[in-house]
């Protein structure tokens, strides 16, 4: 089939992991970058060989320009996901979604009465490790999948970041920046979620802002819980346990961890796309007093069942082929929303003190069909 014409929206920090091996995905054809800083558009155009930079107006006015992908700031992805639909195109957002639910709703309102498709990243759960963590799960590995922990920790995106100051406002945080990977992969592993319950703190109102020369210069100001722990309950029956941080120098925590009724899988990152996971079987000594104390027995590196060179390409590349086949993509509006539903869920129930119910619903997404390191992406359910 011929490959979808993407325009990107927003020449910032995120669009080399786009676009680094977009080659790979043939699905996929970039035709246009647009920024309201033409310069940066044309010199991230000349940077891999695109053939159009211009404006945000101009881009959405181009009918060679079939999906938007979104790469603005998340203040501003919903507004530009709108002029996106009202201009006629499919949009796919980077994460999160929107920054409130009343605006992923306008959004899903405005792409069906438009009849086009939208969504959002992250589609970590494509890649290669958590894709044959899927696989060792449908398979029975683990026997019935019945808990996972989930963490992202670290001491804040100030002293890597180039514009930190968004992350640390009102709508912002780890929930919204990091949560979309652990959630999106809980999803995969355990499908919809039925409730939520959440903490949240902000560990200071200003931090000290780095000068990027081992000293400092000015503050930043704190607008947003920076830690954010809770459990969510899924409709299977399943609960996992989240927490993220950007209050933490290190830890010993694990990424992802999947506890099933026979064994454990130690899955990678799930803010990566690469990364083999790591099965351990239940074993006679767990179930004595003294049991197997954490990381010994046997656990075993599994081969992967998938490609282990997606990277982002991928969920624009699934997106593209289901515009293309009429079907709704694995990170398509409903899932999104869903994913949004559950991230600020945890913010009000810190504040409310109580458990949220989570009144959306989504499909579990179908896993991809398994291929050799050598052979194209595929996208169609098994």
């Amino acid at each position: 089939m011929d490959p979808i014409r993407v325009g990107i929206i927003g020449a910032g920090n995120v669009l080399n992991q786009y676009l680094d091996k977009i080659g790979l995905h043939a699905d996929v054809d970039v035709v246009a970058i647009g920024d309201v800083n033409l310069e940066a558009a044309q010199r991230r155009a000349e940077e891999y060989g695109i053939g159009k930079a211009v404006t945000p107006d101009e881009l959405l006015a181009d009918d060679e320009v079939e999906l938007v992908l979104n790469l603005t700031p998340p203040k501003l992805h919903a507004p530009v996901t709108l002029q996106a639909i009202a201009a006629g195109k499919h949009v796919l957002s980077e994460k999160p979604f929107a920054t409130s639910l009343e605006e992923a709703q306008e959004i899903l309102d405005a792409a069906k009465a438009a009849g086009v498709r939208v969504g959002s990243a992250p589609a970590t759960f494509m890649g290669s490790g958590m894709q044959t963590s899927r696989k060792l799960i449908d398979d029975g590995w683990i026997g019935r999948p019945v808990a996972a922990f989930a963490s992202f920790a670290c001491r804040g995106y100030e002293y890597w970041h180039p514009n930190v100051d968004p992350f640390y406002s009102e709508g912002a945080g780890p929930m919204l920046d990091i949560g979309p990977y652990l959630i999106t992969n809980l999803i995969n592993i355990f499908g919809p979620a039925a409730r939520v319950s959440g903490s949240a703190m902000r560990s200071s109102e200003l931090r000290p802002r780095p000068d990027g020369k081992g000293g400092f210069a000015g503050e930043i100001n704190i607008n947003t819980p920076t830690t954010v722990t809770g459990t969510v309950e899924f409709e299977s029956g399943a609960v996992a346990t989240v927490m993220l941080s950007w209050d933490v120098w290190n830890h010993n925590l694990p990424h992802f961890e999947i506890y099933g009724t026979s064994g454990t899988i130690a899955a990678p990152n799930p803010d990566h796309f690469s990364g083999a996971p790591v099965l351990r079987r239940g074993e006679a000594r767990d179930l004595s007093l003294d049991m197997t104390p954490p990381g010994e027995g046997d656990w075993r590196e599994t081969p992967l069942t998938h490609r282990d060179d997606a990277y982002r390409g991928i969920g624009l590349a699934e997106f593209g082929h289901a515009i293309r086949e009429g079907i709704e993509p694995r990170t398509g509006g409903g899932f999104s929303y869903h994913v949004l539903e559950i991230l600020l869920a945890f913010e009000a129930s810190a504040a409310r003190g109580e458990h949220i119910d989570i009144e959306s619903t989504c499909e579990r997404p179908s896993p991809l069909p398994s291929i050799g390191p050598n052979e194209p992406f595929r996208y169609d359910a098994e």
